[in-house]
């Protein structure tokens, strides 16, 4: 099989094996969402689960924040950790250490607190697998991916492949390198990783949008892709609008990869109402947070339609491979 996430349909097939629906469980596994939503007294417990499979250093740091982001895009506050912590032999007390004080500066980082997991050191792999479970809780509105609506302006809201960029300077700094990267780009691109927390922007925004996605595996254009799926529409996308930072462009040329569709947590893929759009831009000016409208949504189902200075270029109808694979 390829690498990446399984193809939807396959999902679906492997999902109807399963037990999945429960009188309390408003939202149970789907396409496109984000996290669970379970029923629990007078609120609402939103849970979500995340692999770091594909970055070796920085793996504790990013665990935290791509789980909690996940939680923060359903307009929760992500609070309660569970990491499974699946070492290689080959690493030593002192790696597992730094392992755990990233682990520790991310989670001080938004309040989070851990109540469980596990740790052990496991065969047959050579690098570090971290799956983190992440819990929130809210008596209030929880936003979902399929409440984005035809009509709606689509926003991306952060750093483009900043994510991907951090993991490529870090665990693939010689060959950038070799490759005439200098190090100063290597070192900026390095520092990305430390700014992927959407936490603060998506709690900040929450009252003004219909619908949130972080943009993690497939980039961007897989995040559209699942708002779109989810909500039933067709997102039509001109992609002249997506900035793409001078460092992160370096970084992904070098490496042959498309920043578009490369992992880029710290990045919100968001659906707005045209009667919110002045408020929501006034509020992300007063974060200090780069966005950009880069297209609407209209009736569909699923497709993302690309558009470069007025032309159709592509129509994406399939989930997105994540580039970084390719390397792995």
């Amino acid at each position: 099989m390829k690498t990446g996430k399984l193809p939807w349909f396959v999902m679906e097939e492997l999902l109807s094996l399963l037990p999945i629906k429960d009188l309390d469980v408003v939202i149970s596994p789907s396409q496109g969402e984000d996290a669970a939503v379970i029923r629990v007294r007078d609120g609402f417990l939103v849970v979500h689960s995340d692999p770091i499979t594909t970055g070796a250093r920085r793996a504790g740091y990013l665990a935290v924040h791509v789980a909690a982001n996940d939680i923060a895009v359903r307009g929760v506050e992500p609070r309660w950790f569970l990491p499974v912590i699946l070492l290689p032999s080959k690493y030593s007390e002192n790696d597992v250490r730094e392992l755990f004080q990233d682990m520790s500066r991310a989670l001080r980082e938004i309040n989070g607190v851990v109540v469980g997991g596990h740790t052990e050191v496991t065969p047959g792999i050579d690098r570090p697998i971290i799956t983190m479970t992440t819990m929130g809780y809210t008596s209030t509105r929880v936003i979902l991916t399929r409440d984005a609506r035809p009509g709606d302006y689509l926003y991306v809201i952060g750093r483009v492949g900043g994510e991907g960029a951090g993991i490529l300077a870090w665990d693939f700094q010689e060959k950038l390198l070799e490759k005439k990267v200098n190090l100063e780009t290597i070192e900026k691109a390095k520092n990305y990783i430390f700014e992927i927390s959407v936490v603060k922007t998506a709690l900040g925004i929450k009252d003004y949008v219909s619908a949130m996605h972080d943009a993690t595996e497939g980039g961007v254009l897989q995040a559209v892709r699942e708002l779109a799926v989810a909500s039933g529409s067709r997102a039509i996308i001109d992609i002249d609008k997506i900035r793409i930072e001078k460092t992160v462009s370096e970084i992904t040329s070098a490496m042959g990869v498309n920043p578009l569709k490369l992992l880029s947590s710290g990045c919100i893929v968001a659906s707005v109402p045209a009667s919110r759009r002045e408020k929501l831009e006034e509020k992300l000016n007063k974060l200090g947070v780069q966005y950009s409208c880069i297209g609407v949504l209209e009736k569909g189902s699923g497709e993302v339609v690309l558009k470069s200075r007025g032309e159709i270029i592509e129509v994406v109808d399939k989930d997105i491979i994540d580039e970084i694979y390719k390397l792995w």
